[in-house]
């Protein structure tokens, strides 16, 4: 207290008005003139070419020499000539900033011990003038081509007549050019773009003349292992069974990043360098040298894990061993070990119902997968794989035990195109299910609830994928479709056929962004259809194999697996079942899931740096019957797909996406009158 009384005079005492000539820090930067945020000139794009900044926000704070930025007029004065130049580089040789206003937003008034600076607002006025229009572009030099591939060139290059010219497009059309020479065999094309301006008529000529050379071929291809024992090799057949370099081969640029694509893709080798010998070229031949230098072989990971959304929660830890070199012949071994513990419960209810119920809905999980993969079997760009592997799980409702073993067969039919198929023989054993031995039996809605079944599928699998990154991207598509048939005839207890399709496609957006955003429209459909066969007695559909909509991977407004028919749970003393257009009467219930399912998302993701949010539009459903799709009139049923919406927020962790998700129902279901009207997800990795 003797301290606290002589701290409160000394305070005091520093008391005064603060230093008049202190500079003020900025608290905004404003750009009028610039024609707005969507014309490509807003604000934010204009003040990432400054060296005067705004004050950061409040979470920099804590950072140490980060808390304030100052106001600098030198500096101010040569923000003015970056922006100028900014203007001049995209087309707009004539943009004049015309001045900077400074106002001032809070005089400095002392507070206590405190003598904060004032603190202004920036307002710069910008006149950008008439942009240069490309009058014309000739191309020069490239007769050989022919006429439709020299036209499909042009399409590509972004130099288009009438369109306004951007200095970077000169060096950007060099490089699709170049580039698309070397694909069509000319390994020693030059290129060179360039522009003549007519600064009086705002107009430009843009000529793009190429030197081609001789057509190439690829000449002798040699092997260097850096660093590494001959007995530590990967013998080099087995490495030119990956190559598309082969000597006599017409030169592509396309074969030589597939030789490195497919090289790194053996998980053998931490460098791969293709290198085409350019300078020891001989008449049209040009030599491969490739470089290469071992990994580890053996890797040892360790992590945990943690995922928070609606209606459930898990922790877990992992223990990862991998082997990508047994016996030096590419035979690959992974183990994966996961175990943690599973809460399947809305969050809302553990105040509501108290500890003793979360606990019973909660369980131990266990995970454990073996796999033995083989490349190039039987044939180059195919794998064989065996996997065994053994889950303790929790589901609403019960828990279940479940070993499989699973032979499979992978090709790679195109660098897009990928066939998978496989079988597998799994036993599922129901724990601590809701239900009373007395009804395993089937429902009315042809559930089987057999306490022990054994299921034998056989699968094929299409993949498609051109996406440019696979775990945050912004263009291509991504398509997997998929179907199973399961039946008696390979030594299971069912008899039925699904087909399940996913499709995505991802636009940029980075032509509608400002410089420093990146972004993608993301849009998804998903769905699914189950159909039993055969003998009543095994046309049914285990519950664990049926289709399953809402959570965090889907329609996000629901709690995981609630969107779609629903039994009551037993311990609510209610029977019921779940009927669209009929209203709910339990809370506790136990999704079944459907033989019929549809969903959709868009999705419009936007980033600076390593930080991002998005906006979320999400519908579907799950049906017992394709009635209820089709003709949902016929059938007495209101609307069939139930809609979403949301936001969330994202964090580009160097392991993939941490996203935060919140989502709001849009529906007025009388079937799902009881459940939340919104749903939380936390986890890793975008949605889709």
């Amino acid at each position: 207290m003797g301290l606290l009384a002589l701290g409160l005079p000394l305070g005091c005492a520093k008391r005064g008005p603060a230093d008049p000539l202190a500079p003020p820090t900025v608290d905004d930067i404003e750009i009028v003139g610039n024609g707005g945020p969507l014309s490509g000139q807003g604000d934010f794009t204009l003040r990432a070419v400054m060296e005067t900044q705004q004050n950061p926000l409040a979470a920099n704070w804590l950072r140490p020499g980060k808390r304030r930025t100052y106001l600098d007029k030198d500096t101010l004065e040569l923000d003015a000539w970056r922006i100028e130049a900014w203007y001049a580089n995209h087309g707009y040789f004539d943009a004049v900033v015309q001045g900077w206003e400074v106002r001032t937003t809070r005089a400095g008034k002392p507070m206590l011990w405190w003598d904060p600076p004032a603190r202004v607002k920036i307002v710069g006025d910008v006149d950008p003038g008439a942009p240069t229009i490309i009058k014309t572009v000739e191309y020069k030099g490239m007769d050989r081509l022919g006429g439709p591939l020299l036209s499909a060139l042009k399409a590509q290059v972004p130099l288009q007549a009438e369109g306004v010219l951007v200095a970077d497009d000169l060096a950007t059309a060099e490089d699709i050019v170049r580039e698309q020479l070397f694909e069509r065999g000319f390994a020693f094309a030059k290129v060179k773009a360039s522009a003549e301006v007519d600064a009086a008529a705002h107009t430009a000529e843009v000529l793009v003349e190429a030197e081609l050379g001789p057509t190439c071929k690829f000449g002798a291809v040699t092997i260097s292992h850096l660093g590494s024992t001959k007995l530590e090799r990967v013998p080099d057949e087995l490495i030119r069974a990956e190559l598309e370099v082969e000597e006599g081969k017409p030169y592509r640029v396309s074969d030589i990043s597939t030789t490195q694509r497919r090289l790194f893709g053996l998980g053998v080798f931490s460098v791969v360098n293709v290198i085409p010998m350019l300078d020891q070229a001989e008449g049209d031949r040009v030599p491969v040298r490739i470089e290469l230098g071992r990994s580890k072989y053996r890797q040892l990971r360790t992590g945990a894990g943690l995922l928070l959304e609606s209606g459930k929660q898990d922790v877990h830890v992992s223990a990862d061993f991998q082997h990508v070199n047994l016996f030096n012949r590419l035979l690959r071994l992974d183990l994966q070990n996961q175990v943690g513990y599973t809460t399947l419960v809305q969050i809302d209810q553990v105040t509501e119902d108290g500890l003793d119920e979360v606990l019973s809905t909660s369980g131990p999980t266990v995970v454990s997968d073996l796999v033995l993969s083989l490349p190039h079997w039987p044939i180059r760009a195919w794998r064989a794989a065996s996997s065994f592997s053994f889950e303790l799980g929790v589901e609403q409702g019960y828990r279940f035990a479940t070993p499989q073993w699973s032979p499979s067969l992978s090709g790679q039919l195109t660098d897009r195109i990928t066939l998978t198929g496989s079988y597998q023989l799994q036993l599922f054993q129901y724990l601590d299910l809701a239900l009373e031995e007395s009804e395993f039996r089937r429902t009315p809605l042809g559930l089987d609830f057999r306490e022990r079944y054994l299921l034998t599928t056989l699968r094929q699998q299409l993949t498609y994928d051109s996406r440019d990154d696979l775990f945050v991207p912004t263009r291509g598509r991504y398509g997997l479709y998929e179907l199973t048939e399961a039946g008696r005839w390979l030594g299971g207890d069912f008899n039925f056929v699904r087909l399940k399709g996913d499709q995505r496609f991802y636009f940029s957006l980075r032509r509608v962004l400002p410089d420093g955003l990146r972004g993608a429209l993301a849009l998804r459909l998903n769905g699914g259809f189950i159909q039993p066969y055969g003998d009543e007695n095994y046309a049914t559909v285990p519950y664990a194999e049926r289709l399953y909509l809402g959570g965090s991977g889907d329609v996000r407004g629901w709690v995981r697996n609630h969107l779609g028919p629903y039994i009551c749970d037993p311990d609510s003393g209610v029977e019921c079942i779940g009927t669209p257009g009929v209203d709910q009467v339990a809370a506790e219930i136990l999704p079944i899931g459907g033989l019929v399912s549809a969903a959709g998302t868009a999705e419009v993701r936007i980033y600076s740096g390593d930080y991002g949010g998005v906006v979320f539009m999400d519908l579907g459903n799950a049906w017992t019957t394709f009635d209820q799709l089709w003709a949902p009139e016929q059938a007495g049923l209101p609307v069939t797909l139930l809609p979403s919406v949301g936001g969330g927020l994202r964090y580009l962790s160097p392991i993939g996406a941490v996203r935060l998700d919140l989502a709001w129902r849009l529906d007025d279901e009388p079937m799902f009158s009881k459940e939340p009207g919104f749903g939380a997800h936390f986890s890793l990795s975008e949605a889709f």
